[in-house]
Parts: structure tokens; C-alpha cells; sequence
């Protein structure tokens, strides 16, 4: 793989060809991620289980709707933080042109730019420019997935963060702060300059205790569809794309035929914690048929890392160069065709 580097007289961008990312720059930068996401996963935990009140008037300078905004807000900021740290001599040691950050609390940039040194700052990009801006190592942040369990006590949430490298998700971590719990995996690119396999792991931070889930997928027995559950997502801000998930006219629902065809539904009202469920092999697919990119990039990574795949209703790739809304599939590899087959794509 390589990098461009920018010529500071004209602007143009110049291929360097004695730059490539190897495999320890790799788990350099899947290190980064890693650490990046416990900072944001604690940041987060100091609003967890509190009351609005006590969180609003710690900082009342934030007009809020969502009670989850500030606990959003602060993971973000801690997940930046931590990157530029980490980031830092990694872009200098490979002399590429920079990298950019992402993320939905980002929006509110007025409020980053009080927070941020400038030189931080600056790496933050709106979606338009973040999704145009393919020569540089694009990093995609959630500081909390899950809000809504997180602000009522339920305790299935997370944050996460991946590095999008040639349009590509390719290196991403996901932190569940209540069990201590870090995932993290790496994909190869499509021509694999650096004959790097993909890997998926779960760590248990409390015990050190490290499973390799690319290993556990390869070896557990092959289920059908009808032996694996479903996690669906409801989204009720938008009517018809509900309606399109619960009623159909004359024909079964999709929510119908998941109900007939797979030994459960669950609704976790959180996608990152459902594709991590399916790299442990516990769930068999996640349906959500209209999300953002930044909730779906940590969980693509891991999820493909152990061998599953994630597309959207129409079996096409994932695509990183727009910031509209998508569909996404994430199953495991045995019963992605029989679920595409069942939803009529």
C-alpha cells in the first residue's frame, strides 16, 4: 500500500513509493485504536447511572435534548485525544500526508473547538470533506453506541473507532467499559501488499485474558438459519423505514419472516453490541435497514476479521464515500445467502 505525501509550493498530491504500511505499523495502529476507545469507554462511565439533573448542571453550557449528549460528547473528545497522542508519531514515522476524524457528536464542532488545542482540532472534518478525503488515514468514531441503554442503566453499550485506509474499514477496536471487555481486529486490503491475515480478538482487561475469535469462528459447527437468532434494529425516527421492517401490505414483514425462519429476535438498540455478539458466535446476523457509517465501521471490521460478511440489502459492499444513511447485513458467512434469500434481495 502506498501513501501520498503533499508538496507544500503547489498543493498536489505525490505518490511516495517508499512509504507502505507494514504489518508492525499495523498493530501500531490497531494498539492506537485500542487505547483510544478505553479512554473514551471511561470518559463516559462518569454520567453512567446518573441523574440528568446532576449531569446537566455539571455543565449547563450544553442545550441537550438527549440526556446521553454529554457522556457522548466527553467519550468522543477522550477518543481524540488519545488518537493524536498515539497517531502522532506514527504519521511522522511514516511520512504520509495526515489522517481525519469523524465522528456524530463531531457536529458540534463549536463545542470541540473550546475543548481542542488547535493542532487537534484541525483533524476534525465535516462528513463531506472526512468522506472526500480519500489520501489521508481516515479515523471513524462512536463514542457511545447504545445511547439509549446507556442513560437508562442497561448495560449494553460501547465505543468504538476504526481506520478507514483506501475507502476501506480495515483496522478497528470496540471498548465495553461495564465488563472491561476491548475487541479489536484487522482486515488485509483487497490486493494484501502486505500479506497480512485477518484477526479478531477479544480481550478481558481484568484477567489479561486474550481469545482469539477468527480461531473460534473456523472451528464451531455450522448452523442454519433456523438455529441462529437475529438482532433487528427499530429505527422510530423515520416512520416508513420502521414501517418497512414491521409491516409490509399482503406480504409477511420482515420482522414476520425472521420471526418464522430463525430461532429468535432480539432487539439490543445497539448495532456495535450485536456484531461483537456475532464474532463470539452467539448471535447469527444484525439487520438494520437504515444507520450512519459511524455505526457501522468498528463492527464491519470484526465482524468480516471472523469471517461473516456485511453488506447492504442488496449484497453490495459498504461504501465510505458519502455520509448518507445505509442498510446494513452483518451475518455470518453460513446463513448470509439463506437470510438475503428470506428477505427477497
Amino acid at each position: 500500500m502506498q501513501f501520498y505525501s503533499k508538496k507544500k509550493a503547489s498543493g498536489q498530491f505525490t505518490m511516495n513509493s517508499t512509504k507502505h504500511i507494514n504489518k508492525n505499523v499495523y498493530y501500531s495502529l490497531q494498539n492506537a485504536l485500542v487505547h483510544s476507545v478505553i479512554a473514551g469507554g471511561t470518559a463516559a462511565m462518569r454520567y453512567y447511572r446518573k441523574p440528568l439533573n446532576t449531569i446537566l448542571e455539571q455543565e449547563t453550557e450544553i442545550d441537550s435534548k438527549n440526556p446521553s449528549t454529554i457522556a457522548d460528547l466527553h467519550a468522543t473528545l477522550a477518543i481524540i485525544f488519545a488518537l493524536h497522542n498515539y497517531l502522532k508519531p506514527i504519521i511522522n514515522r511514516l511520512s504520509c500526508y495526515d489522517y481525519s476524524c469523524l465522528a456524530e457528536e463531531t457536529q458540534n464542532l463549536s463545542w470541540f473547538q473550546k475543548k481542542l488545542p488547535v493542532t487537534v482540532y484541525q483533524k476534525i472534518k465535516s462528513a463531506p470533506d472526512f468522506f472526500a478525503q480519500t489520501e489521508d488515514i481516515r479515523i471513524i468514531i462512536d463514542g457511545i453506541d447504545g445511547t439509549g441503554n446507556f442513560v437508562r442503566g442497561i448495560p449494553m453499550f460501547c465505543s468504538a473507532a476504526a481506520i478507514i485506509i483506501d475507502n476501506q474499514p480495515r483496522i478497528s477496536a470496540l471498548y465495553d467499559p461495564v465488563q472491561h471487555l476491548v475487541y479489536s481486529a484487522l482486515l488485509p486490503g483487497p490486493d494484501n501488499d502486505i500479506c497480512l491475515d485477518a484477526e479478531a480478538w477479544e480481550w478481558h482487561i481484568s484477567t489479561n485474558h486474550r481469545v482469539d475469535l477468527t480461531h473460534i469462528n473456523q472451528k464451531n459447527e455450522k448452523k442454519t438459519l433456523s438455529q441462529e437468532t437475529i438482532a433487528v434494529h427499530f429505527t422510530r425516527s423515520e416512520p416508513d423505514k420502521l414501517r418497512e421492517i414491521i409491516q409490509s401490505g399482503s406480504s409477511p414483514s420482515i420482522l414476520e419472516k425472521l420471526s418464522r425462519e430463525s430461532a429468535g429476535i432480539y432487539a439490543l438498540n445497539s448495532g456495535f453490541t450485536a456484531m461483537c455478539y456475532i464474532a463470539q458466535d452467539a448471535l447469527g446476523a444484525y439487520i438494520n435497514n437504515t444507520t450512519h457509517l459511524w455505526d457501522i465501521a468498528a463492527g464491519e471490521v470484526l465482524v468480516r476479521a471472523c469471517g461473516g460478511k456485511v453488506t447492504d440489502f442488496h449484497k453490495n459492499p459498504i461504501e465510505y464515500n458519502s455520509p448518507s444513511r445505509v442498510p446494513v447485513i452483518a451475518a455470518k458467512k453460513d446463513i448470509y445467502d439463506d437470510l438475503m434469500f428470506l428477505l427477497g434481495t
